[in-house]
């Protein structure tokens, strides 16, 4: 190194590598004093160090090489400073057989080298590294030189760093799209106002029969998505930034065949925004459920039909079961306590009694699956609804020896419910405790207020329940006797309404049990409501006076033997078997009430009842039909009937009725 700087003009300025360049022992070089040096190379030296771009030369035949400060920056502490002056084979060996051939291409006068994110390893920081640049090597025009070039200049832009990102990005698109083909959903990127689809995976294009969609707007690739709605709710998400989900979402779609095919997609719209936040496109995932939709469809016809067989089996067993339930009462009416008749009356009753509990059963099942379940609620004593249930199944009692204790601490005990739904709560619970108590065994049935529930408790000395069944004593369909006679056994629904009803009310159910052999016991909780009415306003129980019947009831046992019933107990009753003869009878006589069965052959009881309705507001109309649920209920009193009586109806139930009935009559009156 000369420690005298070269003060020529054309090598003032440039930085480090000025200063470098200038205090260089050039004199020592094949280059000699830069005083010398062609007006070429001199130019093209002033242009480097007046650069702040990176910028190299080659000069002469033996490419001594020059740099400047942007260019130093590239090349590493392993070739900086040294490099300066170095000849290029010497300095670049480890990558001549790349940049060997270039450099020669333009020495050999036959123009420029362009490369672009041209790989080109090197070491630096101690490492052989992956280094990308775009370049040029360009002549330097000198007439004396060969070719008349006597060098090369480059000009260089490391492009490493954004190479490897892209690299990272490819990989990465590689992944998803990788992750998007394998995916078991359908996905599509849209971009723009427009909706252009980038990408599909095999999925989407499945789905809509592998038609060309890429690169192509929603509108024009698949008209009947967007004249469907979908467009307008991609401009939506576009315009909001708001994701949207769809469920079950029926689509018609081409399925490549000239036709048409009805799905039901899941799917949702994603929102893609840019690194500035801004909406560029729309993200689509779904999947394609019309298999499930399908499925649940025909389980809900499935179910819609069970439930209509249900209730057309249930009225079909309740019509024969209205006149033996007649008979029975007949039979009790007629004979002494003692006699075989009315023993044979209890019999009677008490089956259809239990018959008709199953039915009902079967049909609460029905209602609570469908969520028609609904109460009709009013203010009413426990007290009452407790001894109603008692004396409902007050006829088992005698036959097993049962001893069958109440006792009510609080009489005036009120709650706000359905009184029939709570009565058959009762009922289910008091013969379930029959049923799995022996012979000559103890049922205690107990009513108490607690803080501001009222506690009802049913406890038997029966064959009890196991630990591991109490857990599960309320599932439906849960048998606790598994034994093979089954001689207890019910369907095993009649807990599971039994705790639907309680928790309708507010309330909760449990049972408890020391273990086999040691009975159980019931308890139900509800909610007590405070009232102004006497206990004995509530509770008054009055009697009918003589009355006169119309019967309408296409079953002539049903009909025939309701009239003997009531002709017994003091009343009197004209029968017809049609809607016509019924309309005939009118004409000529009035009556107190008039029990109507809808099911007729020739006019339906519903239109009857309008016509009755019609011209005698103030008529007592009450429907015995073997139709019961809560919407046949409904159409009656929608068609004028003044009450509704699901067969087979008992003596006391159709007293009931009527004094309630009548008593309103006399009110409004």
């Amino acid at each position: 190194m000369n420690t005298m700087s070269h003060a020529h003009k054309f090598l003032s300025g440039g930085g480090e590598m000025g200063q470098r360049i200038r205090e260089y022992d050039w004199d020592a070089s094949s280059l000699g004093n830069p005083s010398s040096w062609p007006q070429s190379l001199k130019t093209t030296v002033r242009l480097i160090l007046s650069s702040a771009h990176p910028m190299f030369i080659w000069w002469g035949s033996t490419l001594i090489q020059f740099y400047n400060d942007g260019y130093r920056a590239s090349i590493g502490s392993e070739r900086h400073p040294h490099a300066l002056g170095q000849l290029g084979k010497e300095c670049w060996s480890e990558i001549w057989p790349i940049i060997g051939p270039q450099i020669e291409h333009v020495m050999r006068g036959e123009g420029s080298v362009w490369k672009e994110d041209h790989l080109v390893p090197i070491t630096r920081n101690g490492q052989l590294e992956d280094v990308y640049w775009t370049y040029t090597y360009d002549p330097i025009y000198d007439e004396a030189a060969p070719n008349e070039v006597g060098g090369v200049l480059v000009i260089v832009t490391e492009t490493t760093d954004y190479i490897k990102l892209q690299q990272k990005q490819s990989r990465e698109e590689a992944r998803w799209r990788d992750l998007f083909s394998k995916s078991p959903s359908f996905m599509c990127t849209l971009m723009g106002r427009e909706h252009v689809f980038q990408y599909a995976n095999p999925r989407y294009l499945e789905l809509v029969a592998n038609r060309d969609i890429l690169n192509k707007p929603l509108r024009e690739a698949l008209p009947e998505v967007f004249k469907q709605g979908f467009g307008d709710l991609l401009d939506q998400v576009y315009e909001s930034g708001q994701s949207h989900t769809g469920v079950a979402v029926p689509i018609s779609l081409l399925d490549g065949c000239g036709g048409e095919q009805a799905l039901y997609l899941d799917f949702v719209y994603l929102p893609i925004r840019n690194p500035s936040g801004e909406i560029t496109g729309i993200f689509v995932n779904g999947y394609d459920v019309t298999a499930r939709v399908l499925s649940e469809q025909r389980l809900e016809e499935q179910d819609r039909r069970k439930d209509e067989f249900i209730a057309m089996l249930a009225h079909e067993l309740r019509n024969p079961l209205a006149p033996i339930r007649n008979a029975s009462e007949l039979l009790i009416k007629i004979s002494e306590t003692t006699s075989t008749a009315h023993a044979l009356g209890d019999l009677i009753k008490r089956q259809v009694t239990q018959l008709t509990r199953l039915i009902d059963d079967l049909l609460e099942v029905s209602r609570i699956s469908q969520g028609l379940l609904k109460l009709q609620m009013e203010e009413l004593l426990l007290d009452e609804a407790i001894k109603f249930a008692i004396e409902s199944t007050g006829n088992v009692i005698p036959e097993k020896k049962l001893l069958l204790t109440y006792d009510c601490a609080e009489p005036n005990l009120r709650v706000c419910g359905d009184f029939a739904r709570l009565a058959q709560s009762f009922i289910n619970i008091i013969v379930n405790a029959m049923k799995y108590t022996e012979e000559g065994g103890k049922i205690n049935i107990a009513l108490r207020q607690e803080n501001q529930y009222g506690i009802i408790e049913v406890t038997d000395t029966g064959i009890g329940i196991e630990a591991t069944l109490l857990g599960k004593i309320f599932d439906l369909f849960m048998q606790v006797d598994n034994s093979i006679d089954r001689s207890r056994g019910g369907l095993g629904i009649g807990l599971s309404v039994v705790k639907t009803i309680v928790a309708m009310h507010g309330g909760t159910i449990k049972a408890s049990s020391p273990g086999l052999g040691l009975g159980s016991t019931f308890s139900i909780c509800l909610p007590l409501i405070m009232s102004n009415i006497p206990a004995n306003e509530i509770s008054e129980k009055q009697t009918l006076s003589p009355l006169t019947f119309l019967i309408v009831d296409d079953n002539k046992d049903a009909a025939n033997s309701l009239a003997m019933l009531l002709e017994i107990i003091g009343h009197q009753s004209v029968t017809t078997y049609t809607g016509n003869d019924a309309f005939n009878v009118l004409k000529d006589q009035k009556f107190d009430v008039i029990l109507l069965d809808i099911g007729l052959p020739d006019i339906d009881g519903y239109k009857i009842a309008e016509a009755i309705r019609a011209s005698n507001p103030d008529q007592i109309i009450v429907a015995i039909s073997g139709y019961g649920q809560a919407d046949d209920i409904q159409k009656a009193k929608e068609a004028g009937f003044s009450s509704h009586l699901t067969k087979p109806v008992s003596l006391n139930e159709l007293e009931n009725k009527l004094i309630s009935l009548i008593g309103r009559s006399e009110k409004q009156n």
